[in-house]
């Protein structure tokens, strides 16, 4: 690599609190000439950079976990005219020069690679920023924010982890857009056969939708997937969790390579050819369930979504209903109805306010092309897999019915019994003895059940950590704490943080399964008393707090036998207002709070806007 070491004069930003050397004119990387500048003459391109709520992406003066202040010789290159490469994998610094520290790479015009684009590390990684067009077999970015303004056009698009986020601006021609835990923004889908999220949705798309006014708006909403990773991939890059999802692996020597990791020959699956009779067998193979013919439909809830089998009657006509619906705040509704009069077949995807009315909503027939109908029609297939599916002790899912006693007669839909001795959940805690509230409050737990009394609270037993070492796994800190009850329907857990050998004097906090590490009560019966509101908690990454909004307020069943319990046992009066959570809450933080923080950032745990007040 050519290094042409023309010292320049230095550029001074107004925000920055020291000067930033600019080590050379120009630099090569991957075979490219760029120019070399500094934050403030990046901020010049690209601080005006919006995502499409019209708010700035960057901040390369103030983010400083993604452009760190402290590194020596940190630059940006800047390539101004179109770029074509073979090969373009993004490092921070070179083998030749190891003492610059690239924050991120900028084209102004358009970036052609023959092979791969790809970021440096999931956790972190220079920024790509491209004005033009982007095109490339294979794109895996990761580990920043990166943006692409001109459209891009590749075989595969991967985002990997929450460390990194994508915004692309302009056309998207893609065979497959695959989000692993990263969100990826989209302006619009030219032409795209597939979308698939690991878990939850995380990639987003705009739509232009008419208001009550007759004026276009547009809307970003979460985009469900379109397909199974096996409808589109090839075999030798699919690999299986132990929870039976399926995932993208062994790819990256075929990245390298310029190969796609896709299957071509699997036209079938992925165009859905086959969709109408096969949804015409889901739809009599559901209707013959032993347990839809007694009660007349069938409910499944796995995690957040809730899947569906719904015959009825509308305007004399009869339907079976199959469906999907996404919730934990994604309230995506996904439909597919077989009029049993006219044989036709029509999909809906709805996008729903809180209380279930749809807010938008997109329908045609199981011909229409565009990936809308196509995550519709993998909805229904996924829903027909899990209400066939046979049960098992793993399963936590209910099944939906408005005749408890006849469901009893069917012992394939049992409850899971997930009742657990006082000595197994006293395993977790180690050599800490068990506070005597908490005991009392395992025996109400058990007798009347895990959310009924309190909404999404639930004693747990977690004995590996698992969760709290993906904070930071070094030992001081996961033996720090421990879970011992579910918080919210998300993930969210309850932990005692261990300041003292008397658990009676160790706060507790919250780990929010989106981020954020918070502190929530002095004690566990603080905790009890704040249960008596019967909310779940909401966590993120800056704050945690109980809100009950009594519009949409559904109370737990053994919400009445829980306050008087509290009552009987403690002398304390139900919480009725969100106001007294508040000040429970605070009380704890004005106490803890610095502390806590104190001891997250001796890991290198970011903390919240809130917590920093």
């Amino acid at each position: 690599m050519k290094i042409i070491s023309t010292f320049v004069k230095n550029d001074i930003s107004p925000n920055m609190s020291k000067e930033e050397k600019i080590p050379f004119e120009t630099i090569q990387f991957a075979g490219v000439t760029f120019k070399v500048i500094n934050r403030h003459q990046a901020h010049e391109i690209i601080g005006d950079l919006t995502n499409f709520q019209d708010q700035k992406i960057y901040n390369v003066f103030e983010d400083t976990w993604r452009f760190p202040d402290y590194e020596e010789n940190p630059i940006f290159l800047l390539a101004e005219d179109d770029v074509e490469m073979d090969s373009f994998e993004m490092d921070f610094s070179t083998e030749e020069h190891s003492d610059i520290f690239i924050l991120g790479f900028i084209f102004k015009g358009n970036l052609k690679v023959t092979k791969l684009i790809s970021s440096y590390d999931t956790d972190n990684s220079p920024a790509l920023i491209v004005l033009g067009e982007t095109e490339s077999v294979n794109i895996n970015l990761f580990g920043s924010v990166h943006y692409l303004g001109g459209g891009v056009k590749c075989d595969a698009l991967l985002g990997e982890y929450n460390h990194g986020e994508l915004f692309v601006k302009g056309d998207v021609t893609a065979w497959l857009i695959y989000s692993d835990d990263m969100l990826m923004h989209f302006e619009r889908f030219t032409d795209v056969q597939a979308i698939i999220s690991v878990n939850r949705p995380d990639v987003l798309i705009c739509s232009n939708v008419t208001d009550a006014d007759g004026s276009i708006l547009t809307i970003e909403n979460y985009f469900p997937s379109t397909h199974k990773l096996s409808d589109i991939a090839a075999d030798s890059f699919i690999e299986f969790s132990d929870y039976g999802t399926a995932v993208l692996d062994h790819y990256h020597d075929a990245f390298k390579e310029g190969l796609s990791i896709l299957d071509y020959d699997k036209t079938e699956k992925y165009a859905y050819a086959n969709f109408r009779e096969e949804f015409i067998k889901m739809v009599q193979v559901l209707s013959e369930l032993e347990y839809v013919k007694h009660i007349g439909r069938i409910s499944k809830k796995v995690g957040n979504n809730e899947y569906s089998f719904i015959p009825f009657e509308y305007e004399g006509k009869k339907y079976s209903q199959i469906s999907e619906e996404i919730g934990n705040g994604f309230n995506i509704k996904l439909r597919a109805l077989w009029c049993h009069d006219d044989e036709e077949i029509t999909l809906v995807l709805e996008y729903l306010y809180d209380d279930g009315n749809p807010k938008y909503q997109w329908a045609n027939n199981e011909t229409a092309q565009g990936i809308e109908m196509y995550c519709v029609k993998r909805a229904a297939i996924e829903a027909f897999e899990v209400l066939t599916a046979e049960p098992s002790e793993d399963d936590d899912d209910d099944y939906d019915d408005d005749d408890s006693d006849d469901e009893t007669e069917y012992e394939e839909y049992e409850e899971y019994d997930n009742s657990f001795s006082l000595e197994e959940y006293a395993v977790q805690f180690g050599n800490y003895a068990l506070p005597e509230d908490l005991v009392k409050l395992y025996e109400f737990d058990q007798q009347y059940g895990s959310e009924t009394y309190s909404e999404c609270f639930g004693l747990t037993i977690t004995e590996e950590k698992t969760g709290i070492k993906t904070w930071s796994e070094k030992e001081e800190f996961y033996n720090s704490f421990i879970e011992f009850a579910g918080a919210n329907g998300s993930g969210s857990s309850y932990a005692y943080w261990l300041i003292d050998n008397d658990l009676n004097n160790c706060p507790i906090v919250v780990f929010g399964d989106e981020g954020g590490i918070h502190v929530v009560a002095e004690n566990i019966r603080k905790l009890i008393h704040i249960l008596t509101l019967d909310t779940e908690i909401s966590v993120d990454f800056d704050s945690a707090y109980f809100y009950k909004d009594d519009e949409y307020y559904d109370e737990n069943e053994n919400k009445a036998e829980f306050h008087e319990w509290v009552k009987n046992e403690f002398n304390l009066d139900p919480i009725e207002s969100n106001e007294e959570t508040d000040e429970i809450v605070n009380q704890a933080k004005e106490k803890y709070k610095k502390r806590l923080n104190d001891f997250l950032t001796k890991f290198d745990i970011e903390i919240g806007e809130d917590e920093e007040e």
